[in-house]
């Protein structure tokens, strides 16, 4: 009895997470064969234009680096805010694989961006973002999500890829 208590409580509250619903919050799919998808609800705030990648419309492997700039356009003064990261694998087209689901610092991360400090005052800034593919992630396709809230929880970014990682 024991056991299967303990199989239901580790097993129901992952479900959300394995479902293969294509209006998963984890796994929206993209259907843009690598490019860059702007899921953004609004750009009162800014947008980012002219992004481009080594990642994009090209199979990446694993360990290889990888690099993102963009030109990024704020319209109001950021004072600070979350930036949720969202790394999920259609596993045999069943089920979804959450690799990563982790939430930052925003202005950390705009930091390391656009080597600017919060508050960051309306303007034009240009990033570029490096990083390398974990040899963690297996072969196949990720859907790659990232969403920044500013300091009041609003939604101010929404952005989308899917990648092809090779071994």
């Amino acid at each position: 009895m024991s056991v299967l208590l303990l199989i239901i409580l580790t097993v129901i509250p992952s479900l959300p997470t394995l479902t293969g619903s294509t209006n998963n919050y984890y796994n929206e799919p993209t259907d843009n064969k690598g490019s860059y998808t702007d899921c953004s609800i609004t750009h009162d705030f800014g947008n980012i234009t002219n992004i481009s990648s080594s990642a994009f419309n090209t199979p990446i492997k694993q360990r290889q680096s990888y690099d993102i700039q963009g030109v990024i356009n704020i319209k109001k003064k950021l004072q600070g805010g979350i930036l949720h990261i969202i790394v999920t694998h259609p596993f045999k087209n069943y089920i979804n694989l959450t690799f990563v689901d982790a939430k930052y610092n925003l202005c950390d991360m705009i930091v390391s961006f656009i080597g600017e400090y919060c508050p960051l005052k309306p303007g034009i800034y240009h990033g570029k973002f490096e990083n390398t593919i974990p040899s963690l992630y297996w072969p196949g396709k990720y859907h790659f999500k990232a969403l920044a809230y500013d300091e009041n929880d609003d939604e101010i970014y929404c952005g989308m890829i899917e990648v092809d990682i090779k071994k």
